[in-house]
């Protein structure tokens, strides 16, 4: 089940804790926190199952372990940085040793916001504190070169160089090592010279009520909420049907199973960007503009309805194949829009100009997910401010 060299069966390694974390990251990473056991772990490792259990209480135990050794790896970066007078300097050698972290190791995005809502609620404060901890840390070089922001400032730009730098845990996109550098240290360089006016006005207006929903629209509602921050797997359809105030074996009268209320909230959630974004493109807008125009109706939605947005992001691996595929291709096509009308304009590759694409989606989901960022005061105005440089949409609007 994993690309890792496994000790040899009957050998014990030094190491063993370590080498349980790589291969439990990976399966993870691939598989799903919920289709991975301690059984498969242990045979990827040939290992017996107990030995594992030498080491970790428990699966829970062991992402975490996941989770806390790769923002480990951020740490150790943060914390090699010698003192230097040249504070700009210094700021960009850490970033660039940052883009190297998050190249050779992918997962932790994708651990930290798809896998870890399994854990029970100390674990995971306890890794809140630990990555709160690390951004603060990439906050103090920030605060260093732009005397001129408060710390509120520089802790939103420290978050989203975070959110940049995990994006691309989300695909399997790749480039040669130095051009793959060189891009996020250009997009986390980005961020770091981001303007951010202290008198930010927000952008958002006031979501219509979605009025007297049908029962079925209230499971799909309800449901979209559940699996967003309890996760799929975790999620009943008895709990489900509490939610939406319908006793549970009721729920069978609108959906087969709960996989068909998956299947509904992820169609509901892939035409909510796809109406927006027909409607741009149809427009009689410069590609400039229209990709302008697609930043804001993906803040809009992000920040108004986060919790279909993370849904669609974090739950499209629990769907049967044939969803799945057909999830995913919507999704491609969506993310296809907003390329096509990025090379219109600016002279870039495929694979880069993809890239910075994801990176700002993911930036904006993973922003809006964090709560002492999403309710900042015209934070969704910053955010698409942000998006636009990441984009290289300058002036900010097309008259």
């Amino acid at each position: 089940m994993t690309s890792l060299d496994a000790p040899a069966r009957g050998t014990r390694p030094r190491n063993r804790r370590e080498i349980t974390i790589d291969v439990a990251t990976e399966l993870f990473y691939r598989e799903g926190y919920g289709r991975v056991s301690m059984s498969d772990i242990a045979e990827a490792m040939n290992v017996g199952a107990s030995a594992l259990y030498r080491h970790f209480p428990g699966k829970a135990e062991l992402l975490a372990a996941c989770v806390s050794s790769g923002i480990d790896r951020y740490d150790e970066v943060l914390e090699a940085s010698e003192p230097d007078d040249d504070a700009q300097g210094r700021l960009n050698e850490v970033l660039r040793r940052l883009a190297e972290c998050a190249i050779d190791y992918r997962p932790l995005g994708v651990l930290w916001q798809r896998e870890a809502r399994n854990l029970p609620e100390p674990l995971q404060r306890e890794l809140r504190e630990h990555l709160r901890s690390t951004t603060g840390r990439l906050s103090s070089f920030f605060a260093a070169t732009r005397p001129e922001l408060d710390a509120s400032q520089v802790d939103v730009l420290a978050w989203c160089s975070m959110g940049v730098l995990v994006s691309i845990g989300f695909h399997s996109l790749d480039l040669p090592r130095q051009q793959f550098v060189d891009l996020l240290f250009g997009l986390v360089g980005t961020v770091a010279t981001l303007p951010m006016p202290h008198d930010e006005v927000s952008n958002a207006v006031d979501t219509p009520a979605r009025g007297d929903e049908s029962r079925r629209d209230a499971l799909i509602t309800r449901a979209t909420e559940l699996f967003a921050e309890r996760g799929f797997a975790a999620t009943g359809i008895d709990e489900i049907g509490d939610a939406a105030g319908i006793a549970g074996p009721s729920v069978y009268s609108h959906f087969g199973s709960k996989q068909e209320i998956l299947v509904a909230a992820i169609d509901r959630a892939s035409a909510l960007l796809l109406a927006d974004s027909a409607e741009i493109l149809d427009g009689p807008d410069s590609p400039r503009a229209k990709l302008s125009r697609l930043v804001d109706s993906y803040v809009r939605l992000a920040d108004g309805d986060r919790f279909v947005l993370r849904t669609l992001l974090s739950e499209m691996g629990q769907l049967a194949a044939a969803d799945r595929e057909a999830a995913r291709q919507r999704q491609r096509d969506y993310i296809d829009e907003w390329v096509g009308l990025l090379r219109e304009f600016a002279p870039e590759d495929p694979i880069p100009a993809r890239i910075r694409v994801q990176a700002v989606l993911l930036v904006v989901n993973d922003a809006v997910q964090t709560p002492h960022l999403r309710t900042r005061t015209g934070f969704d105005a910053t955010l698409a401010r942000l998006a636009r440089a990441l984009l290289g949409i300058i002036p900010e609007r097309t008259p």
